[in-house]
């Protein structure tokens, strides 16, 4: 089982890292002026929208993606054996993960677009919640104790 665990846990953090060189990738995109830097104009109510979308889909991404992990993993733990609990634990933490990256990759894009500072800050909050996410050894071995608690 430990060696299912360590498989699981690399697997996570490959995972993790390539959403962060998504976001990184996205950065550069802009940096390169492949996604169009300045497109809208400052101060205008399409510039306002966008930075307003860039906030909402970090303000409720961030609760529903921890939240939805939440709750996929503890529900039905009871009819789970030890290999579904932990193909759960993995769906969801992609799920999740996704989640982040969207919200953040979203913030790069309207930064480089708008060129407003929100956007920016958009990504760093929803990138700084992907490290609360980092997947440990410990966290799937509680996990699986609860399984087995069930």
């Amino acid at each position: 089982m430990v060696k299912y665990i360590q498989k699981l846990l690399r697997i996570l953090k490959i995972e993790m890292v390539v959403v962060w060189l998504i976001v990184v990738a996205a950065v550069v995109l802009g940096e390169m002026d492949v996604i169009p830097n300045g497109l809208v104009a400052p101060k205008s109510p399409e510039e306002v929208k966008l930075n307003i979308a860039a906030v909402v889909l970090t303000i409720l991404g961030i609760p529903l993606a921890i939240r939805l992990f939440t709750l996929n993993t503890t529900r039905g733990l009871r009819r789970m054996n030890n290999d579904e609990a932990l193909r759960s634990y993995h769906i969801w933490s992609v799920v999740r993960i996704g989640i982040l990256c969207i919200a953040a990759v979203f913030s790069v894009a309207i930064y480089y677009l708008a060129t407003s500072v929100s956007g920016a800050f958009c990504a760093l909050v929803a990138l700084s919640a992907t490290i609360y996410c980092w997947p440990s050894e410990s966290k799937i071995s509680s996990y699986l104790e609860d399984v087995n608690k069930e």
